[in-house]
């Protein structure tokens, strides 16, 4: 999986999935600084979504584990003035030892069960009671559609699976919309998206 990411990244003379932050980092970005920070991006990419919250003065760090997309997202904090801590790395081990999370933020992540449970058993060790997380990604109702994602429906996101792996959280919003998606070259077209709040409730 890592190769094939990175191979991606290598030959796209763009940014894959466009310069624009998804919409649950524009829908959250303005929270009061104590319900982000210290924040967290998962499988952030060439960080488009990273940067946009740390032009906020949030203190972010991002994690990916493509280091070509990694390598990309660095130079462009360079050139805008951001400042990220990236690192190449596995969502389903990382942490960062000397701090936990306020928030943590997993956009358009899409892999198999045990791998997204093992994840979310990371995010849980390493995010501040009282955390918010924020999913964003296709729906189930994606499959429907050829805008981009998985053909696979298992990795698509249903909101009562990820309820219930995520016993330690509360649902805080949860919504499925179909809107057109213009990140290209990645994501182009009419598409199902579902949007996920919760809070962390039981350490």
């Amino acid at each position: 999986m890592k190769y094939k990411w990175n191979y991606k990244y290598a030959q796209s003379s763009q940014p894959l999935f466009g310069e624009n932050p998804s919409l649950i980092c524009q829908e959250y970005k303005n929270l009061p600084a104590v319900d982000l920070s210290p924040s967290l991006f998962i499988g952030d990419g060439e960080g488009r979504n990273s940067r946009f919250i740390a032009n906020s003065n949030i203190d972010v760090t991002a994690i990916d584990f493509s280091g070509v997309a990694t390598k990309k997202a660095l130079k462009v904090d360079k050139k805008l003035g951001v400042q990220v801590n990236r690192y190449v790395a596995d969502a389903k081990y990382w942490n960062d030892k000397n701090k936990k999370f306020q928030s943590c933020f997993m956009i358009f992540l899409h892999v198999p069960k045990k791998e997204r449970q093992a994840i979310f058993s990371n995010i849980k060790k390493i995010l501040n009671i009282g955390g918010n997380l924020f999913i964003e990604g296709f729906s189930v109702q994606q499959m429907q559609y050829h805008s981009g994602g998985p053909r696979d429906p298992n990795l698509l996101y249903d909101t009562e699976l990820i309820v219930k792996e995520l016993s330690s959280f509360a649902l805080i919003k949860s919504n499925v919309t179909e809107e057109f998606l213009n990140n290209a070259p990645g994501h182009v077209g009419l598409a199902s998206i579902n949007r996920l709040h919760f809070t962390k409730t039981i350490p």
